[in-house]
């Protein structure tokens, strides 16, 4: 196994092309989580991909490109090994908006509508229009309804200090009841509900802030509209999204875009492993891996050596050369063996791009490395990512 990486390694640095045909392969038999986000400008888009994502303002906004005439699309982290893409509907509610080519281009590979409308919002008749039409066209398709900008409609009063009131699942009978919802924000609830009948699966009420702002809670109600999504996701990209913003907020801008990386391709290789033919999907797993460790290294701005590599391999080669074999032996097994070729694919990914992160983190610190510890810090990450996989 320590000498297929540097083997890979080769390719997927002089053939990147190759690679991400590889990759789009893939994506075809297993489509990545593409999320639309529709809503007017200023409801709040941004707001949400920032929170599901982690990403800072100006990472989302260099990261959209056009789509069609009246949508963009924003790839994260990359384009190439995606975790997440969201399909942003632009200008919608400013002038006519005509939905026909976007129900056209995204009716088969958007999973998931997320509608952005700020509370107080009263002119949502193109809005509501075109989601009609949208609804119409897919009617299985979920959607989400996000209420924004809560703190609008709430006066002086800081909804998001003490419990949450929209947080009902989370009370038992023993608890006190939850505080009331402002009567003004309420009724404005009530008023989105009634124009929105029909048109929606499930609501969510939010109020994602700045800190400067001077609320209690920045983030409210962001974990119930992530757990509402959740719902929707397939299994590998639902358990990488339940880490994504859970780290460390005084982690370093490389550390995030690391952790981001080792996720998005931890969960392309639990796609990869899940492929129910043996043997087929370790050339995808080990690519995978090599074109993880070439990002990590290049995000930490360290070149890979030889004598890298042979660090790199020797602190996890055989065991990974002898756990994928037992695994694509029990593809033979149907059912059972595609779940466990998931399972260990992210496992194994995410161990490996983890150990890697901290690798190149202390390289670049110009700390002596030892392999020992490299194997003890790769151990201590497998279980973690068999965690990962295994968290509700």
């Amino acid at each position: 196994m320590a000498t297929f990486w540097p083997v890979w390694r080769i390719n997927a640095s002089a053939n990147q092309a190759e690679y991400e045909k590889e990759i789009e392969q893939l994506r075809r038999k297993a489509p990545i989580p593409s999320i639309w986000l529709f809503g007017k400008t200023g409801s709040g888009k941004s707001s949400i991909i920032r929170y599901l994502t982690g990403a800072e303002s100006a990472t989302i906004g260099e990261g959209y490109r056009p789509e069609t005439k009246t949508s963009r699309r924003f790839d994260f982290p990359n384009s190439v090994e995606p975790l997440l893409s969201f399909i942003d509907t632009r200008g919608l509610g400013e002038a006519a908006y005509d939905p026909q080519v976007d129900i056209e281009r995204f009716e088969s590979s958007t999973q998931l509508m997320l509608v952005a409308v700020r509370v107080t919002d009263h002119a949502l008749h193109n809005v509501i229009e075109p989601l009609r039409r949208i609804r119409k066209a897919s009617p299985h398709r979920p959607v989400v309804l996000v209420l924004t900008c809560l703190h609008e409609a709430t006066g002086s009063r800081d909804l998001t200090s003490g419990p949450d009131p929209f947080a009902t699942q989370q009370k038992s009978q023993s608890e006190n009841q939850l505080p009331e919802i402002p009567e003004g924000l309420q009724t404005l609830i009530d008023a989105k509900t009634k124009q929105f009948k029909g048109l929606y699966d499930v609501l969510v009420p939010i109020d994602l802030t700045q800190k400067e702002d001077g609320f209690a809670d920045p983030d409210f109600g962001g974990l119930r509209l992530k757990q509402s999504i959740l719902e929707y996701l397939p299994h590998a990209y639902r358990q990488a999204l339940l880490t994504l913003n859970q780290t460390d907020r005084s982690e370093s801008d490389r550390q995030k875009r690391a952790r981001w990386q080792v996720l998005a391709s931890s969960a392309l290789a639990a796609t990869a492993g899940a492929v129910p033919l043996p043997w087929v999907d370790i050339p995808v797993v080990l690519g995978l891996q090599t074109h993880l460790a070439l990002r990590i290294a290049k995000i930490y701005e360290q070149d890979i050596s030889p004598a890298d590599w042979a660090v790199l391999t020797s602190a996890a080669g055989t065991r990974i050369a002898l756990r994928l074999a037992v695994l694509e032996t029990l593809k033979f097994v149907p059912f059972l063996g595609m779940a466990v070729g998931a399972a260990g694919s992210f496992a194994f990914t995410y161990a490996l791009g983890m150990s890697w992160d901290w690798y190149f983190a202390n390289m670049r610190g110009g700390k002596v490395l030892n392999i020992e510890k490299l194997k003890d810090v790769f151990a201590v990450q497998l279980k973690r990512g068999r965690e990962l996989w295994k968290a509700p």
